[in-house]
């Protein structure tokens, strides 16, 4: 009977810290990137496989100075296109300040993510800020019983270096 109450102590315990922890995350702004083609390749080339595409992009954050960063993206692509653009929402723990440079990290893909799922990308070394994909999702994927073939540009990892802040 006491190991009962204690279990069922730690369960509401586990599960008010991971309310606690979810709430406390909260949208900074938003990370606009357009790759180019994949190094390595020429423009005429099918772009399928493991790549590495250079970048340029935009942060717009909710309240301060937007910047311009050089990325370096590494993913997998299912298409043929050569070109890209990807747009993600920038969380961060509810109250972390926006510095110049807040984002000059690498993002990578969290693998705690189911696998029919699009992963955040968490930073590396700041966990606190993370990417999360604002890639359009087609409608009843989420309870279909078969899921659609991934297209486009999946991306593993995001290396970001500041370029400019302007204001």
């Amino acid at each position: 009977m006491m190991w009962q109450r204690c279990s069922m102590l730690a369960a509401m315990l586990g599960f008010w810290a991971w309310s606690a922890t979810a709430h406390n995350v909260g949208e900074i702004g938003v990370l606009t990137c357009t790759l180019g083609n994949p190094i390595g390749t020429s423009s005429g080339e099918e772009a399928t496989g493991a790549q590495t595409r250079d970048g340029i992009c935009s942060f717009k954050p909710k309240n301060g100075t937007e910047e311009t960063y050089a990325a370096k993206v590494q993913g997998v692509s299912f298409s043929t296109d050569t070109k890209a653009a990807l747009i993600w929402v920038v969380k961060a723990a509810v109250g972390s300040k926006i510095e110049p440079g807040l984002l000059e990290q690498s993002f990578a893909s969290d693998r705690k993510t189911p696998a029919d799922q699009r992963p955040p990308l968490v930073g590396e070394p700041n966990a606190a800020i993370a990417l999360h994909s604002m890639a359009d999702k087609s409608e009843g994927s989420v309870s279909a019983a078969q899921k659609p073939a991934p297209t486009g540009f999946v991306v593993l990892s995001v290396e970001l270096t500041l370029r400019s802040a302007s204001g």
